[in-house]
C-alpha cells in the first residue's frame, strides 16, 4: 500500500501569554467536529498535569489518562499519531485488526508501520471483531496466537470493534484476556470516545471529570484527527479519494492492461 503521509508541524505554545489550553478552550463553544490540531489537543491534557499511562498502569483516581487508538482504516494514519505522541512523550496503545478489509498487517508496510509504532515505545495490541465467529473465544485464541507470533509481543488486554451491548456488559476477561470494556475501564473512570468522528459522551474538556482532574479512559481514532476536513464527511471524503488513488496505482503496478484502462477511470 503507498503511503499516506503529511508533513508533521512540530506543536509550538502560543506567545501572546494565552496558553494552548486556553486557546483551545475557547474553541469549543463553537461546537465544530473539526477536531483541530492533535498536538495542541493533547498539549491540553500535559498542561493540566495529566499522566498518561497504559491500560494495567490505570491504577489512579486522579490525573491518569489511558488514551487508546482503535485502528479501523489505516496504518499510516496510525503511525503519523505515534508519531506526534513521540515527540510529546506520550505513549498510547494502539489496538489493530489482523481480519480487516481495510488494511493488511501481512503487507510489508502495514507491517513495518506497526513496528515502527511499537518500537517507539508504544503498545500494540489486538482490536478484535467477535461477530466474525461462531464461538468468539475460540476465534481469539486463534488471533491473539497470530498476534503473538508476528510482532513478538504479548497480549494481555484487546479492544473489540464495535461491541455489542452484550460485551459493553461483558465485565469479565475473554479467554482470560482483559478486554477494554470491563467496569474498570469504562464505568470506573469516564470514558470518552470520539467514534463516527463526533465526541461522544462529552467533549473532554467540558466534562466535571476533566474539571476536577479525573482519571480518564480516551478513545481516539486516527482517521478523524490525521485527515484533512472541517467535518467526519469531509473527512471520508477526503480519504476515500486517497485510498481510490492508491487502488488505482496498485491496479496499474501489477496488471499491465489496467494501465490503459485507469485513464479511463
Amino acid at each position: 500500500m503507498t503511503q499516506i503521509l503529511h508533513p508533521l508541524r512540530k506543536f509550538s505554545a502560543p506567545t501572546s501569554g494565552t496558553s494552548a489550553g486556553e486557546a483551545l478552550l475557547k474553541g469549543i463553544a463553537s461546537r465544530n467536529q473539526h477536531f483541530g490540531s492533535y498536538e495542541e489537543f493533547l498539549a491540553v491534557f500535559l498542561e493540566r498535569g495529566y499522566r498518561f499511562c497504559f491500560f494495567p498502569e490505570l491504577r489512579e483516581p486522579f490525573a491518569q489518562i489511558v488514551l487508546r487508538h482503535d485502528v479501523d482504516f489505516d496504518t499510516h494514519l496510525a503511525l503519523r499519531m505515534a508519531i506526534q505522541e513521540k515527540d510529546l512523550g506520550i505513549r498510547s496503545t494502539f489496538f489493530f485488526l489482523l481480519r480487516s478489509p481495510m488494511y493488511n498487517v501481512l503487507e510489508s508496510q502495514d507491517y513495518e508501520n506497526i513496528q515502527l509504532i511499537r518500537d517507539m515505545g508504544h503498545a500494540i495490541s489486538l482490536h478484535f471483531d467477535p461477530t466474525l465467529y461462531l464461538d468468539f473465544e475460540q476465534g481469539l485464541r486463534l488471533e491473539v496466537e497470530m498476534f503473538r507470533s508476528l510482532f513478538k509481543t504479548d497480549v494481555n488486554i484487546i479492544s473489540l470493534h464495535r461491541p455489542s451491548p452484550f460485551f459493553q456488559q461483558h465485565d469479565a476477561p475473554i479467554a482470560g484476556i482483559e478486554h477494554t470494556y470491563q467496569s474498570r475501564y469504562f464505568r470506573k473512570v469516564k470514558y470518552i470516545s470520539d467514534s463516527t468522528g463526533v465526541w461522544r459522551y462529552g467533549h473532554p474538556f467540558e466534562t466535571p471529570e476533566f474539571a476536577e482532574n479525573k482519571s480518564i479512559h480516551l478513545l481516539i481514532h486516527p482517521i478523524w484527527w490525521m485527515i484533512e476536513g472541517e467535518t467526519n464527511l469531509d473527512k471520508l471524503r477526503y480519504y476515500y479519494r486517497q485510498r481510490v488513488d492508491v487502488l488505482k496505482a496498485n491496479f496499474s503496478e501489477n496488471c499491465i492492461p489496467f494501465r490503459q484502462l485507469n485513464g479511463h477511470l
